[in-house]
């Protein structure tokens, strides 16, 4: 126990110090911006989804009737959104994507179900993307369209009843367009 407390009290002031002048003056710190948690950190912000739509005056009438928690099923009393953070335009801040259905098609068959929430593309009534601050940055309200990211690349997937189709979305830099 001696040896140990002698090696460290030797050691510590050698470590302590790397310049052998002791402390470097390097001149003042630099401001630096806050940063925003990367998508799928478990401290990424977040942002009241309902309440954003609800307040857009560019929201549809379809989307906001239903905004109302479903009443029965596996999403009993939670809104009929799916939203996820991500970083999608390119200056390492987190927008929030938000996709809209109807409380009664969850868990109903149909082409390309959502995993997260269980509903056939087709049922979706509405997608947008946000800062988040609020602005709308993107508003797909094609009924059947769904947004999602892969490999950090905006997508709109897109079912009728005749064809399924994905969309490929790149910001500009002040929108995004299809590509």
């Amino acid at each position: 126990m001696r040896r140990t407390v002698l090696a460290v009290a030797i050691l510590l002031p050698l470590t302590a110090c790397s310049d052998v002048d002791g402390v470097r003056i390097a001149g003042p710190a630099q401001t630096a911006a806050p940063a925003t948690a990367p998508a799928g950190n478990p401290r990424t912000p977040s942002v009241d989804a309902v309440a954003l739509l609800r307040a857009d005056p560019a929201v549809g009438a379809g989307t906001k009737a239903v905004l109302q928690p479903c009443r029965s099923g596996p999403r009993t009393g939670a809104y009929p959104v799916d939203t996820a953070y991500a970083e999608l335009t390119g200056d390492d801040r987190v927008e929030v994507m938000v996709n809209v259905f109807p409380c009664a098609a969850i868990g109903t068959n149909g082409i390309g179900s959502s995993g997260a929430t269980g509903v056939p593309v087709h049922a979706y009534v509405g997608s947008y993307v946000y800062t988040l601050g609020g602005k709308q940055l993107l508003k797909l309200e094609n009924a059947g369209s769904m947004l999602y990211v892969s490999g950090g690349t905006l997508l709109a997937f897109t079912v009728n009843d005749f064809s399924s189709d994905v969309v490929r979305y790149r910001w500009t830099g002040t929108e995004f367009r299809r590509v």
